[in-house]
């Protein structure tokens, strides 16, 4: 199997972005007993990995996405590189491939790796029902998903922290760039 690459197709990644927008969106105004809060930089640890590993094979599927909201994923990002910023990972891909794909220079400048350099991040599984929703500005990710699973990540993640005082999730404002 290939190491996992960004996303090249414009179709595809507008696909996952629009589903992104309207999870941020369906976050908005949810009780915090109703989600879970962690450090924007677990995307990058190796528990993290596997609690998305846990939770895309708990409901049944073989992958999650990885999707930069900010900063522009097609004024800035595509406008530069040529690609979008976003993968999939499914089950025959490693830690490893994972982790390199975030860390991937997307083409002569190592900063914008999306690992690197992403204000708002998704990650999501292709087939199911939960989302991570990270936001550097605030310093904090918010995870939702079905009880079973909120359970079944607050039992396997030892992580969850509480969020900033003030901290709200905003609706998601995309500037038409291109």
């Amino acid at each position: 199997m290939p190491a996992i690459e960004l996303i090249h197709d414009r179709e595809i990644f507008t696909a996952f972005w629009q589903r992104a927008i309207l999870e941020v969106a369906s976050l908005h105004g949810k009780p915090g007993k109703d989600v879970l809060y962690l450090d924007p930089s677990d995307l990058q640890t190796q528990k993290f990995f596997e609690l998305l590993r846990l939770l895309t094979t708990a409901q049944g599927a073989d992958e999650f996405a990885v999707l930069i909201l900010e900063p522009d994923p097609f004024g800035y990002f595509n406008f530069h590189f040529g690609k979008y910023p976003g993968f999939v990972h499914n089950k025959h891909h490693t830690d490893d491939e994972y982790f390199s794909a975030l860390m991937e220079d997307p083409g002569d400048s190592p900063a914008d790796a999306i690992g690197i350099n992403s204000c708002q991040y998704v990650v999501m599984p292709l087939h199911g029902n939960w989302i991570v929703f990270g936001d550097r500005y605030w310093d904090i990710a918010v995870f939702h998903g079905p009880p079973d699973i909120m359970n079944l990540a607050r039992n396997f993640y030892p992580f969850f922290i509480k969020p900033p005082e003030g901290f709200r999730i905003e609706p998601y404002y995309h500037r038409e760039s291109d």
